[in-house]
């Protein structure tokens, strides 16, 4: 390709169907298995690509790479568990590398082929399939483009960013669907490989996405189903994978709503293309691109300390699984994080704060100060996973990226719990707000008290209506709060709510409210939006501390 005086020449490669593969997940293993293939292909794309150029005596292909970060060789060698390669490569190309690249894929599609085929023979009803037909579905089904991009380098608009023309021009050639392959046919090759019966096990321990995620010996055991999540860290080592297992093993003592819920989250950077906007040279593309590696690889060890299960830690983009709670851990029981902060790990909303603050912390000093907004489904552990899924990112995507507070936009978290009836209820709230703070306590205060005070639960049973009741009043005083303090004076004046710890919830209660109506706009509190918040973060709290019982729930 020319280039002029002022220009250089870049590759970039996009690979897919991700979206679509992962969809038809219908348990942990699979949803695990679907994520990691495509990280798979394109680490053993990059790590092709730089064992040639050192091969052929030039070794500066990883000098001249955008993203993702290559200099590291553990991420190449050693097992990561999870994947950490995003969807895209991009770096500067020489005058034989857009040839070279056409001869790595196609080597990496004929190695996928043929683990696809090893695993297929492990199969009953599978082990006469020859590769031909393996590699026709390969070649059909994975959607692996690349380009050559001229890039005017000198100047500061958008256009002379590597990263945000490149991407532009990889946006343009996703849309060109590859059309059919007459001699492909429509069995897929990949569900049987992918499948949780695949990956469970002693069986998973040989097949390849394991050995390559976990080491020459492979994952000891199958992936936890999304009962054993649900349960929380307490319960995490001890629980065998089997529903029906676990279920034996409960011993005495009654749980509560939100240990047989989990949390399906995506998490996304915001303001992420207004960073890029300003890299100009190499050094600050390799220090953002090696920042959103190191971020990816933290955030897995925060989750996987938390109890959660990492889905996909790529770049600025992380899907995992999480209980709602970790049963029995109390506010003394801390973690020290990577970023040398003290947390709690006793809920979920104190680990997207965690993840937050080292997002945060990562992209510290960047102009337009990146934050994460975050989806997340709440459903309970027999829901459809894939379902979950949809559900989680256009919570995401819709919700939490188009969240708007005043001056402050995204940031934010979009919450939606999908009860086992079907029924349920969602809201949005920004993470730098102080009723968002107030909230977090109030959810931890209730979830670790109310067992040892069955009277608050009674209590919580009435509260949100009572408040929706009277919300004409509370949209009145909401910002004052010496009147909010004698509405509850005048509402709340029995003997019970006089006793902990209904006393200190309701004055906890005074604050969130207060805190709700003060960080939102005149307009806001006549549409209603603080009083159904208000009653949204109530009924979330009731809800998740209602009590089951065992031998109830043993026979679901």
């Amino acid at each position: 390709m020319s280039q002029n005086e002022n220009s250089k020449t870049y590759i970039g490669l996009t690979i897919g169907p991700i979206i679509e593969t992962i969809s038809q997940a219908k348990e942990t293993g699979e949803l695990w298995a679907s994520s990691y293939l495509f990280s798979y292909i394109m680490k053993n794309i990059i790590k092709k690509l730089l064992d040639k150029n050192k091969t052929e005596g030039d070794n500066t292909l990883k000098d001249r790479f955008i993203v993702p970060y290559v200099k590291k060789e553990k991420i190449f060698n050693d097992p990561q568990e999870v994947g950490l390669f995003h969807d895209r490569l991009i770096f500067q190309s020489n005058e034989e590398d857009f040839k070279l690249i056409g001869v790595v894929v196609d080597e990496v599609k004929e190695s996928l082929t043929e683990n696809v085929l090893e695993e297929l023979k492990k199969i009953p009803n599978h082990k006469e399939i020859k590769k031909s037909q393996v590699k026709d579905y390969v070649d059909e089904f994975f959607k692996i483009y690349y380009l050559e991009v001229n890039v005017n380098t000198n100047g500061e608009k958008d256009d002379n960013n590597i990263i945000l023309q490149v991407n532009k021009c990889l946006d343009a050639l996703e849309l060109c669907e590859k059309l059919p392959n007459e001699k492909g046919e429509c069995r897929n090759y990949l569900l049987p490989v992918l499948n949780n019966s695949s990956l469970k096990k002693d069986n998973f321990r040989k097949h390849f996405l394991s050995k390559d995620a976990y080491g020459d010996k492979g994952k000891k055991g199958g992936f936890p189903s999304l009962l054993k999540i649900a349960l929380g860290k307490t319960n995490y080592t001890d629980f065998p994978c089997s529903d029906d297992e676990i279920k034996e093993k409960i011993l005495a003592g009654d749980l509560i709503k939100a240990q047989e819920y989990v949390a399906i989250v995506h998490v996304d950077g915001d303001s992420i293309g207004k960073v890029i906007s300003k890299l100009k040279v190499p050094e600050d593309y390799e220090k953002f691109s090696n920042k959103l590696l190191d971020y990816s690889k933290e955030s897995h060890e925060i989750i996987k300390n938390y109890g959660g299960f990492t889905v996909y830690a790529g770049g600025d983009d992380l899907v995992f699984i999480a209980p709602i709670i970790n049963n029995n851990i109390t506010t003394e029981d801390k973690i020290n994080t990577i970023i040398g902060q003290e947390t709690f790990d006793s809920n979920i909303f104190e680990l997207i704060d965690c993840l937050s603050a080292l997002f945060n912390h990562k992209f510290q000093g960047c102009q337009f100060n990146p934050t994460t907004s975050f989806g997340v489904a709440m459903v309970h552990y027999k829901f459809p996973l894939y379902y979950a899924l949809d559900e989680s990112r256009e919570l995401l995507f819709v919700k939490a990226k188009n969240y708007k507070n005043k001056d402050v936009t995204k940031n934010a978290i979009a919450f939606k719990l999908i009860k086992s009836s079907g029924q349920s209820f969602e809201t949005v709230v920004g993470k730098g707000t102080n009723s968002y703070k107030q909230f977090t306590r109030l959810f931890q205060d209730i979830i670790y008290n109310s067992k040892k005070h069955t009277k608050s639960k009674t209590f919580l049973k009435a509260i949100h209506f009572k408040l929706l009741k009277d919300k004409i009043i509370l949209n009145k005083i909401g910002k004052d709060k010496d009147l909010l303090e004698n509405y509850f004076h005048n509402n709340f004046n029995e003997e019970i709510h006089k006793c902990e710890p209904i006393k200190s919830y309701i004055e906890g209660l005074v604050t969130f409210i207060h805190e709700i109506y003060y960080d939102m706009d005149d307009e806001d509190i006549k549409n209603d939006t603080c009083i159904n918040q208000i009653y949204s973060y109530l009924r979330f709290i009731k809800f998740m501390d209602e009590d089951i019982k065992i031998d109830d729930w043993k026979m679901k």
